[in-house]
């Protein structure tokens, strides 16, 4: 029997999660989309109509959650595509209707709010799996494979800069993401694949401090055609809520500079901004004893740099250095054997394999009872070490990552 599910929301992440199914659907048919949810009924029509000229597959299409609930759709799941400050509410709300849920990253735009999530699903027992995919990418299973492993030694220092100047612009050409209390800003919309890989590679983080600072204050809104970013096809549809014609005031940190105490006595140093002018970085270093491990920017499809002493280690001499390394198999099927130590799918379509593994990962799991590989728990620890980057700067004062994560309120959000 299989497991229905409404998607709900959709704009470009919804898209995405879309494209995701429909590759989903080339492995699996456990899982069967009988609805979508979207206030703007031209962005759900669009979705709708890309499902049934791709599987002829028909779903049915709501403007909110009240009127999916109230009609007589069957539903087991929902799968929550929506901006990130809607999240918790719909899962809390799907929950107590008895529903399992999928949610895109971040888990929350707070810590109490996450918190809540989790006793909730204490409570109603039920499945929760967060869609965080940057740790899917099969190149980052083999990083972790590798610094996991005793030929690396023991990580001793991380460095994690990514900036991508936006020239004044809105983040994707999204302007919810101008707002802290809408998107979060890059810092956490963005910085919290940062977080969870940092996390998924190096363990716990101890604490941290630094500093944080809007840059940019004030932005112009262009059209996702007009950013010429690599997303852009997958907004064109979405209906944007902002007036493209006025400027918009960032409240939103776009800069942060930290430094980081893991538990295993590992140093790391993090910079994510969108605002510092010719500053376009996507470099990651992780340094052990043994080794140093250049990281592959994630969903590019490149291998990993090796250095060993003098030598560098990349394309097949990297799976020839490491010949134990298997990748389970739903991840090799979908997306095969390396080829010279990587990939060489087109972004699109390493984006929408990456999802189909989550849709993978989140009906298997409930199948066969086991908790997905990242729901509630993992997603707290990356909002937590994602906002301990930003309030760090308000506190002037090293966190405590254990005690933050059970935090009631940020100074970020007094201001």
């Amino acid at each position: 029997m299989s497991n229905k599910f409404a998607l709900i929301g959709c704009g470009g992440m919804g898209f995405r999660h879309l494209l995701g199914y429909i590759e989903y659907l080339k492995y699996d048919n456990e899982l069967d989309l009988v609805a979508l949810v979207d206030n703007n009924d031209a962005s759900a029509l669009y979705l709708a109509d890309h499902l049934f000229k791709n599987t002829k597959k028909k779903v049915d299409r709501f403007n909110s959650l009240n009127d999916l609930f109230n009609s007589n759709v069957s539903l087991d799941s929902v799968d929550i595509a929506t901006t990130n400050e809607s999240h918790h509410s719909i899962g809390i709300l799907s929950m107590k209707k008895n529903l399992d849920v999928m949610c895109e990253k971040p888990i929350s735009l707070s810590l109490s709010y996450a918190n809540e999530l989790l006793e909730i699903q204490k409570q109603t027992k039920k499945h929760f799996a967060l869609f965080e995919n940057f740790r899917r990418d099969p190149i980052n299973r083999f990083t972790k494979f590798v610094i996991d492993s005793d030929e690396f030694g023991d990580p001793i220092v991380v460095t994690d800069y990514e900036s991508s100047f936006s020239q004044g612009k809105v983040m994707h050409g999204t302007g919810w993401r101008t707002k802290k209390e809408k998107g979060g800003g890059v810092v956490l919309d963005a910085g919290i694949h940062n977080a969870d890989l940092l996390l998924y590679f190096l363990g716990p983080v101890q604490s941290v401090s630094g500093i944080s600072k809007i840059l940019i204050p004030e932005r112009d809104l262009l059209t996702m055609q007009q950013t010429n970013h690599n997303l852009q096809e997958f907004y064109s549809h979405r209906i944007e809520d902002y007036d493209s014609t006025k400027k918009l005031t960032q409240n939103a940190i776009d800069t942060i500079i930290s430094s980081l105490k893991f538990k295993s006595g590992t140093i790391g140093s993090v910079l994510i901004s969108d605002a510092i002018p010719n500053l376009f970085i996507n470099e990651s270093w992780i340094h052990g004893t043994k080794m140093s491990l250049k990281r592959s920017i994630s969903r590019s499809g490149n291998p990993i740099l090796l250095k060993e002493g003098n030598k560098n280690i990349s394309g097949n001499s990297l799976l020839k250095k490491f010949p134990s390394f298997k990748l389970d198999d739903d991840t090799k099927t979908i997306f095969g054997e390396f080829i010279d130590g990587g990939f060489n799918y087109d972004f699109p379509e390493y984006d929408r394999k990456i999802i189909a593994i989550e849709y993978l990962d989140f009906i298997k799991s409930k199948l066969n009872s086991k908790k997905p590989e990242v729901g509630i728990v993992e997603g707290i620890k990356s909002l937590s070490l994602a906002y301990a980057f930003i309030e760090a700067g308000f506190r002037k004062e090293e966190i405590n990552l254990d005690e933050f994560s059970k935090s009631l309120s940020l100074k970020y959000f007094d201001i």
